[in-house]
Formats: structure tokens, C-alpha cells, sequence
């Protein structure tokens, strides 16, 4: 049998205890909370982006510096202009509605259009005559 003081110094212990588990589950769910919150922040963090608070006319200029200067550029997904407007929806805009960084492009005629390949029969002298210029 236990005496009054261990009784005592028993119930002390689980009141304890029991206050500790509350505790850590509080600290629990603070815990996923604040993970939850650094996620979102992550996921967002493009948003922030010091690239985003730069003039339209800036980026304007930054995305003409992207096209090469030996040649035209082509019409490549792999290269500027075309590149830069893959990547997000406003580059997307910004790219498509800058002349300058359209007023130079290559673009690679089939083979038929320049006229390396005979027009096929079934075609009229009318249409033979617009694939030819």
C-alpha cells in the first residue's frame, strides 16, 4: 500500500503527463501548421522575384538582347523569340507584342513553296502559280 505522500506525488506525476501530451500536441499541430505556411511560401517564392519588378520597357530590352546578333533568329522553340515565350504567360505577352524582337525572323519555307519540288498534278496552273511565289 502506498502512503498518502506517494499517492500524492502519483497523481502530481500523471496531471504532468497529461499536461505534456496536450502540450506536444499543440506543438504538433503548430508544427504542421508552419510547415504548411514554409510550403506555400516555396511554391510562391517566383513571385517575389526581383525579375518581376522591372519596367515592361526593361524587359523589353533584355529580351532583344537575347536574340542573336550574327543572324536572324529562327523560328525555334529552342531559341529566342520563341523560347521567351514558353516560359510564362506574361512573357508570353510581352514577347508577342514587342515588334522589334519580331522584325528580323527566319523562316524556313517547305521545300515545295520555294519551288525545289514539281507541284503535284492534281494542282491547277492557278495554284501552281501561288506555291511558286
Amino acid at each position: 500500500m502506498d502512503s498518502p505522500f506517494q499517492q500524492y506525488l502519483g497523481q502530481e506525476l500523471r496531471c504532468i503527463d497529461t499536461e505534456i501530451d496536450q502540450l506536444q500536441r499543440q506543438l504538433d499541430l503548430l508544427q504542421e501548421k508552419r510547415s504548411g505556411i514554409h510550403d506555400f511560401a516555396e511554391q510562391h517564392r517566383a513571385l517575389l522575384s526581383p525579375v518581376r519588378k522591372l519596367t515592361r520597357d526593361i524587359v523589353e530590352e533584355i529580351f532583344i538582347a537575347c536574340l542573336p546578333e550574327d543572324r536572324n533568329p529562327y523560328m525555334s522553340a529552342m531559341e529566342a523569340p520563341v523560347l521567351l515565350t514558353r516560359i510564362c504567360s506574361s512573357w508570353r505577352r510581352i514577347t508577342l507584342s514587342t515588334p522589334r524582337i519580331w522584325s528580323a525572323i527566319y523562316i524556313a519555307l517547305p521545300d515545295i513553296i520555294r519551288g525545289e519540288y514539281p507541284v503535284p498534278n492534281h494542282l491547277s496552273m492557278e495554284e501552281e502559280l501561288v506555291i511558286q511565289h
